[in-house]
């Protein structure tokens, strides 16, 4: 993400393409130097209305979709196969298949992370194995995440990405790009754990505080898979 720094342009226009974005006539650039070509009209709309958005100063923090886009042209395009070797390492160890001796909190990770691994045995024929306690183990079905990760594109990679490493789960992640899981329920069943333990326990200001962040930060990544489908109403991405 940029450096904040004073406003340096008047306009801000949509180039010729539909894809791109101009300030004072200028096509804009990652912080990297690489043009910043949209995949959907939607998505380069938006972010020409964060940009419109800034006042004297440019608040870097506002301005999330256009953080998410350059992730993508900087980060993840220049080294997919890398990226992807880290997903795949999630779906070896993921969150959805370690379970809690607890009772109580057990019988919630069944009923609310089950339906999703089930599913993912019925619809992708990935089936992986759960365990009480936290040591790792052997996933063989795990072997097939490299070509379900593979069928997505540099965009939809980034946002994978972003929605695993936050919530620790590869299985929630692709849910979550598919859109069937929208931001709350990702958020819901990401962290199920704490929201037990702050039921149970109590909550306190940091706890309170990181949960927004992540909140945000996945209903932000599910704007960006709205505007990604070139949907027009953003209630489709259910954020």
């Amino acid at each position: 993400m940029m450096a904040a720094k004073k406003r340096f342009y008047k306009t801000v226009l949509l180039a010729d393409d539909g894809l791109s974005i101009q300030l004072d006539g200028r096509k804009l650039r990652s912080p990297a130097g690489s043009l910043l070509r949209l995949p959907t009209r939607s998505l380069a709309l938006a972010i020409a209305d964060e940009w419109r958005a800034q006042g004297d100063d440019i608040d870097p923090a506002t301005m999330r979709l256009f953080s998410l886009a350059v992730t993508v042209i900087d980060r993840v395009t220049p080294q997919r196969d890398k990226v992807m070797t880290e997903l795949a390492a999630y779906g070896k160890n993921d969150l959805l298949c370690y379970r809690d001796a607890q009772t109580d909190l057990a019988s919630r990770q069944h009923d609310q992370w089950q339906p999703w691994l089930d599913r993912l045995a019925a619809e992708h024929d990935i089936h992986l194995e759960t365990v009480t306690g936290i040591m790792p183990i052997g996933q063989s079905g795990a072997v097939k995440f490299g070509a379900l990760i593979a069928a997505h594109d540099d965009w939809q990679l980034g946002i994978l990405h972003r929605a695993t490493s936050l919530s620790g789960s590869l299985v929630l992640g692709l849910w979550f790009v598919s859109m069937k899981i929208d931001s709350d329920a990702m958020f819901d069943l990401a962290f199920l754990d704490e929201l037990w333990q702050n039921e149970t326990w109590g909550t306190d200001v940091e706890t309170a505080d990181r949960h927004g962040f992540l909140r945000t930060e996945l209903q932000d990544a599910a704007r960006f898979l709205a505007f990604l489908a070139d949907q027009s109403l953003l209630e489709k991405a259910k954020i």
